[in-house]
């Protein structure tokens, strides 16, 4: 019956993530890999209790017993308002999905194996046909699904270590408007690969420490490049490559405990942003000359603290916040990513049965405003552009099953 149990399980997920890809990923560094975790702000590198730890510390994996199953998806909905030159536009109203999908299994009393299947960056931007700014950029859709198997071992009581190697699938697509209405197009994909790495110790009943590195990613995408218009003389396309490095992360996470049923974790999270400094586009056969665009990311920090409460041992009630800065210097912003510093605000609940659980939370994005900005499109042309009233709105469901 357990084994039966275990395999609808699994094959829920296997079409839960299959289903939830196709509607692809928003935003650039995304956390949304479980919906315990994002109930309480994606606070879970110190006090993880499900396979979502995969992801976020898996030396975490060494308190799982048995084999775990944990998987679903996040729907995340972004706006802004973009004025360029004073003209009013607003991006398209989108909802995409981020989907997760964790299993462990214990070994023996030291080691624990477990793999995942999440996305780590995603973008998703689109902006009306006609709108001021098309020449800079009419949409962009960045997509990665990451492969993570992993392996935790316990030292002793108190330390735990874990990590594992990341294979990761990446898409990116780009266009832009150009002269005599046509449009200009790159499609890319390619396959990456990165590592991370955790540690979790115990202090007593009360306190615990985690720490988790993931390692930068070098991307190398190839695909097509192309430049279509009716009012156009030319309508050809030709092969591209994108490349381009995205960043590191560093994470420690302090736990307390104070009752059995009473958790709070604080994180602070540093990205190496400054290693995405550039995009890179090669291009062959086509009439396009190769090209770079810069975008010097600075190095950020995010600070996120969650709380859970157990009022029985089956319902748990949680919350959480999140400071999240924008690598984004103000000299170098771009309409692909109109952002700021975000404030992230985030309830969510839990309810067992039996060996099933079900998670859900949701999540309310506020963007600080970013105006006065000076842009140029390929051509050379200015522009003054504003970005305000970013909100995000998400909503998520996970189901986990042990034995």
């Amino acid at each position: 019956m357990k084994r039966a149990s275990a395999c609808f399980v699994f094959c829920f997920l296997v079409c839960l993530l299959a289903t939830a890809t196709m509607a692809q990923a928003g935003g650039f560094a995304l956390y949304e890999w479980g919906n315990r975790a994002l109930g309480m702000g994606t606070a879970a590198y110190a006090t993880g209790n499900d396979a979502s730890v995969v992801a976020y510390n898996p030396a975490q994996m060494s308190k799982l017993e048995g084999t775990n199953i944990y998987g679903g998806v996040t729907a995340v909905s972004p706006s802004s308002e973009v004025y360029v030159n004073g003209d009013k536009s607003n991006t398209q109203n989108q909802v995409f999905g981020v989907p997760h999908a964790f299993a462990t299994r214990q070994i023996n009393d030291d080691w624990t194996l477990g793999v995942g299947v999440f996305t780590r960056f995603g973008l998703g931007t689109n902006y009306n046909q006609h709108w001021a700014g098309k020449a800079m950029i009419q949409d962009a859709l960045l997509e990665t699904f990451s492969l993570n198997p992993v392996a935790s071992y316990k030292v002793n009581d108190s330390l735990s270590v874990g990590g594992g190697i990341e294979i990761i699938k990446g898409f990116f697509t780009t266009r832009k408007g150009v002269p005599g209405d046509g449009t200009f197009k790159v499609d890319v994909d390619g396959t990456s690969l990165a590592f991370n790495l955790g540690l979790l110790y115990d202090f007593n009943d009360m306190f615990s420490l985690g720490l988790a590195y993931r390692s930068p990613v070098h991307f190398e995408g190839k695909g097509s490049a192309s430049i279509r218009g009716s009012d156009l003389p030319i309508n050809n396309s030709g092969n591209a490559t994108m490349i381009a490095d995205f960043p590191a992360s560093y994470t420690a996470g302090l736990g307390f405990t104070p009752t059995k049923d009473l958790t709070f974790e604080f994180d602070v999270i540093y990205t190496q942003w400054e290693q995405f400094d550039r995009i890179e586009f090669n291009f062959t056969d086509f009439s396009a000359s190769n090209t770079s665009e810069d975008f010097n990311y600075k190095s950020t920090w995010r600070f996120q603290l969650g709380a859970e409460y157990c009022l029985t041992e089956a319902f748990a009630l949680r919350a959480g916040y999140v400071y999240d800065q924008t690598p984004i210097r103000h000299e170098y912003s771009s309409p692909m990513l109109p952002a700021n510093d975000r404030q992230i605000f985030t309830l969510g609940a839990g309810y067992k049965w039996d060996a099933w659980t079900v998670d859900v939370s949701g999540m309310y994005i506020v963007a600080k405003e970013r105006t006065g900005m000076a842009m140029h499109d390929s051509r050379g042309t200015a522009y003054d552009v504003d970005f305000k009233n970013g909100r995000t709105w998400g909503l998520g469901t996970s189901i986990g099953y042990h034995f």
